[in-house]
């Protein structure tokens, strides 16, 4: 009878302990801010995402999110993606991201957008750039191992692993909205993509004749081998990516660097800054500041993408009917918001190409 007894108590502790796991879980989803730059959204718009209905999966900062147009690679290539960016998404999370994807998902083909290994801001571990993505992703093991390995030295390294502990008090700000993220999956409307409708007039810098390197830090060019290696030893498919921006001389050479590390290693590069006028990007038209492409821009990159897939990767793509019609409507909204979105960028270029002459005639 002790040994019964026994046996039902531990029995009755364990599943106590884990409906009080489950709860205080769903609890700190709910808690979470709902934040203005989307965030929360695209991060939970990936657990969002049916089992295995992902053909490729990106990470990046905002140089990621801004440019890859996922529903319109999917019309125009058949071909599912998810970008999972934050700003300034520091490139020491993409191992554990990868590990992340790998639980529900297996991409045939995986993109790291390269601009943050060219960053010096990379060699710090910055609260709010790991916080955006870290405290947006389920709990999990995954997530634990990521976070007490990145924080080690920090003061308030709790609160890292349990976010509840920081926004406990949020409940006075929770909205309908909040408990929509009570499972911390949501689906994202446009698949991960950002519409952005604004415009400036930049230069372009042709770095066809840009040769020789400048080296990334000690501490960019480690984490970048150390993801090469876990990819290699995973047997993953990937593409680095340069975005097209208004880049310099010397950030050009930090890309040819990355490019011979990248080729060595056996994947591919491809240099947007290379490759623009191939685009047929126009910097007078296609961006809104000089890293980033507005609506009209990522359209013209997100093709040229597509076509780069499909000439070098052998990617499968056949999908359910359910997950097919997710992307249809996804697709949908893309082409409302995209119409949108050139009407107006246009009508800006048009008004500040005309003002830049108008400047240039007054000067002369």
């Amino acid at each position: 009878m002790k040994i019964k007894k026994k046996i039902k108590y531990i029995f009755g502790t364990a599943v106590f302990l884990a409906i009080a796991a489950v709860l205080l879980t769903l609890t700190t989803y709910v808690m979470r801010p709902t934040d203005k730059d989307f965030f929360r959204a695209r991060v939970a718009g990936f657990y969002a995402e049916d089992s295995d209905s992902l053909d490729v999966v990106g990470f990046g900062s905002s140089a990621l999110y801004r440019y890859l147009n996922s529903p319109l690679l999917w019309k125009q290539q058949g071909i599912t993606s998810y970008g999972i960016a934050t700003a300034a998404q520091p490139v020491y999370v993409i191992p554990s991201l990868i590990d992340e994807v790998e639980k529900t998902q297996s991409p045939q083909l995986y993109i790291i957008e390269t601009r943050r290994f060219t960053d010096t801001d990379n060699e710090v571990i910055k609260e709010n750039r790991l916080r955006q993505i870290a405290d947006n992703m389920k709990v999990s093991w995954n997530r634990f191992r990521m976070v007490t390995e990145l924080t080690e030295g920090f003061e308030d390294r709790l609160s890292y692993c349990f976010d509840l502990i920081k926004y406990h008090g949020n409940w006075e700000n929770l909205t309908e909205e909040s408990w929509e993220y009570l499972f911390n999956a949501k689906e994202h409307p446009l698949k991960g993509w950002s519409v952005n409708s604004r415009h400036k007039i930049l230069s372009y810098l042709d770095v066809k004749d840009i040769t020789g390197e400048i080296p990334i830090t000690e501490k960019s060019e480690k984490e970048l081998r150390e993801i090469i290696e876990k990819c290699k030893k995973e047997n993953l498919q990937v593409l680095f990516v340069a975005t097209p921006w208004q880049v310099t001389e010397e950030e050009h050479q930090k890309d040819n660097y990355i490019k011979r590390i990248v080729e060595e290693a056996g994947f591919r590069f491809l240099d947007g800054n290379y490759y623009a006028e191939e685009m047929g990007l126009e910097y007078n038209v296609d961006f809104y500041n000089p890293k980033h492409t507005n609506a009209i821009g990522a359209a013209k990159f997100t093709t040229y993408l597509g076509n780069y897939i499909r000439e070098h990767y052998d990617i499968k793509t056949d999908h359910s009917k359910e997950v097919a019609a997710s992307w249809d409507k996804a697709a949908e909204k893309e082409e409302k918001e995209y119409e949108k979105a050139a009407e107006k960028i246009l009508k800006k270029a048009v008004k500040a190409i005309k003002a830049a002459k108008a400047d240039q005639t007054e000067q002369y």
